[in-house]
C-alpha cells in the first residue's frame, strides 16, 4: 500500500511540473502581449541577430521598441517585402519617397526607401547579451 501511495505521489508530481511549466509559458505570452500594447508594437522586446549595427548594438543584445515619430538618427526595426525577416537598422535620410536605412556596420544603405508603415518601432534600450535565450529559442524555430 505505501509503494501505490509513493507511485500516485510520484505521478502527481510530474502532472504538477509540467503543469507549472504550462502555466509560466503563458504568464510570459500574457506579458509580452501587455507590453505590446503599453509600447504600442507588436514586437516589443527583440534580439540582435546580425554584426550590421556594430559597434553600436552586437549580436545577442536584448532590445526594448517602442512605436514612435520616427526622424533621422533613430534605430528601427523595419519589414522588407523582399525578405521574410525583420531588419534593425538606422534611418540616415528621410526623403520624399521614405526612408533610407543602413546598418552602421554596412557599406551602403539597404535597397530602395522604407514607408512608415514598414517599420514596427524604435529601439529606446540595448541590454547587451540577454538576447542569447532568444537566439537559441530561434534555432529550434521557436
Amino acid at each position: 500500500m505505501v509503494r501505490r501511495v509513493k507511485k500516485i505521489s510520484k505521478k502527481y508530481e510530474y502532472v504538477r511540473d509540467a503543469a507549472e511549466i504550462v502555466v509560466m509559458f503563458i504568464a510570459a505570452w500574457i506579458f509580452y502581449q501587455v507590453l505590446g500594447i503599453i509600447t504600442g508594437t507588436n514586437m516589443p522586446i527583440v534580439a540582435v541577430v546580425s554584426a550590421s549595427m556594430e559597434p553600436t548594438l552586437y549580436r545577442g543584445d536584448l532590445l526594448f521598441v517602442t512605436s514612435a515619430n520616427y526622424t533621422v538618427g533613430d534605430i528601427v526595426l523595419y519589414e522588407r517585402n523582399d525578405v521574410n525577416y525583420i531588419i534593425v537598422h538606422r534611418i540616415i535620410k528621410e526623403t520624399e519617397k521614405g526612408f533610407v536605412i543602413k546598418g552602421d556596420n554596412n557599406p551602403s544603405p539597404d535597397p530602395g526607401y522604407v514607408q512608415t508603415s514598414q517599420i514596427k518601432g524604435k529601439v529606446r534600450y540595448a541590454i547587451p547579451l540577454l538576447g542569447y535565450p532568444r537566439l537559441a529559442l530561434m534555432i529550434f524555430g521557436i
